[in-house]
């Protein structure tokens, strides 16, 4: 296994791609939060809630600039 310390970080023009990508799932991640405060969590869907982790997942990859996989 190579060493993520020992990993080169993603060029900014990617970052900044990655994360402009990712802002609307964070939107999303917000809505399903309130309308889970407020309706309860029945009226939250499993895609909704996979794309709104996909979406913090792309963010963290966009702020730290590692590689995931």
């Amino acid at each position: 296994m190579s060493d993520t310390s020992s990993q080169k970080l993603l060029p900014v023009g990617l970052r900044l791609l990655i994360g402009l990508a990712g802002l609307p799932s964070l939107l999303l991640a917000v809505m399903l939060s309130y309308a889970a405060v407020t309706e309860g969590v029945s009226n939250v869907g499993a895609f909704e809630v996979l794309y709104a982790i996909a979406g913090g997942i792309a963010l963290y990859i966009a702020i730290t600039g590692r590689r995931l996989f």
